[in-house]
């Protein structure tokens, strides 16, 4: 099977200054890629106990159905007017991780999954909008995309099949999706697919928290570290006190006393980077039953009789701290504190294709990095595997 591939002619720089987060553009041609999996296998996929699928049937009496589903569910379908769609699809199958790296272009952290779905002639699952930056990227057959304004959050939406779908959607552009053609939509733009005929469509996602996520999480982080002992006090007054008067000098205590706590931009950082690289499915990190030494994980290694890989559903990222000394790397939710010095090997580190076997059949390994890498391993993040065993 072919590699997918981006059209050399597509300019990345000129399309994040002129349309990321800004405008839908329509990018024919950007992609040669073809289906990793037949509308069986996919199907099959949807059966599977902690795969992520949902069923949509109808064109305007929506029903919404979650999986994971039985064989008898897709035999039973009409010819026309459902959709399957299954997310996560790139931790599965390494051809979708293939479609997913070519958009480089946007930094790795951002990334949420990619979505395959396939459509029966006139399937869709309706007008709607997202809060995050999608690429659709279109497999075989065709689909029919109408595209309407931004739309605010507070605007009605009907509820009642389970899909949030817009109850006023008027198409202000349309556009027919050939083989290759990837559409850009950013956030709360309206945008209504259907297929012409039978077809796959490919959804690359971009994670985009809410301000009442990011209040949420960081505010239960700030909870969990705080200073029981840190309280408010009140200034004494020289005049007589108004016992049921909150002063406004009472007020500016107490708001600047949440201020210091939330004005700590070290503390923030360290929690943001944990929060962006929290696993979707933290049911796909096992972790080992016994984590052997470095010394056994490196005769294994050398051995041939394991590999040592990185989980495909592991999120990894990095950030310098600011006395430029330190750095934090954070895997999948938790944050390693390292020297500065070590940069240049967590940056490759981050990267998919990095071989974590090699890494640890060095001689030289230093021990923060050995630790850190047992670690991962003992956390799920990094796996123990037997080696593929080519023919000749």
């Amino acid at each position: 099977m072919s590699h997918p591939k981006l059209n050399p002619l597509f300019n990345s720089a000129e399309f994040l200054r002129e349309y990321w987060q800004q405008r839908p553009l329509l990018l024919p041609e950007l992609v040669q890629f073809t289906d990793p999996l037949s509308p069986e296998e996919l199907a099959g996929l949807a059966c599977e106990e902690g795969v992520e699928s949902r069923l949509v049937q109808g064109n305007e009496d929506w029903r919404l159905r979650h999986g994971p589903f039985q064989e008898a569910d897709f035999t039973e379908l009409s010819a026309s007017c459902w959709t399957l769609l299954i997310h996560g699809v790139d931790l599965y199958i390494n051809e979708f991780r293939e479609l997913r790296d070519l958009f480089k272009f946007i930094p790795n952290w951002r990334l949420d999954d990619v979505m395959a779905s396939y459509a029966a002639p006139a399937g869709g699952v309706g007008p709607h909008f997202d809060y995050y930056d999608v690429f659709l990227v279109q497999g075989s057959g065709q689909r029919r995309w109408q595209l309407g304004k931004r739309h605010d959050p507070a605007e009605p939406v009907q509820s009642e099949s389970g899909l949030m779908l817009l109850a006023d959607f008027e198409p202000e552009e349309e556009y027919v999706l050939n083989p290759g053609d990837v559409l850009y939509i950013p956030p709360q733009y309206g945008h209504w697919g259907t297929a012409v005929t039978e077809s796959f469509c490919y959804s690359v996602g971009f994670r985009a928290p809410s301000t009442a996520e990011m209040l949420e999480g960081f505010s239960d982080a700030l909870i969990a570290r705080s200073d029981p002992a840190r309280r408010f006090t009140n200034l004494a007054s020289k005049e007589p006190p108004k016992l049921y008067e909150i002063g406004i000098q009472d007020l500016k205590a107490a708001f600047s006393l949440m201020q210091q706590e939330m004005a700590d931009f070290a503390n923030f950082s360290k929690w943001f980077g944990a929060y962006m690289t929290q696993p979707k499915y933290p049911e796909l990190f096992p972790g080992v039953e016994e984590l052997p030494n470095a010394d056994a994980l490196r005769g294994a290694i050398e051995q041939n009789e394991v590999e040592l890989l990185r989980n495909p559903a592991s999120r990894m990222a990095y950030t310098l701290a600011g006395d430029e000394q330190t750095m934090y790397f954070f895997v999948d939710g938790r944050v390693y504190k390292l020297s500065s010095a070590f940069a240049e090997l967590i940056i490759k580190l981050c990267e998919p294709s990095f071989s974590f076997s090699e890494l640890f059949s060095s001689g030289d390994l230093p021990e923060a990095i050995q630790d850190l890498v047992l670690d991962m391993l003992a956390e799920g993040s990094l796996l123990l595997e037997q080696p593929q065993v080519t023919s000749a």
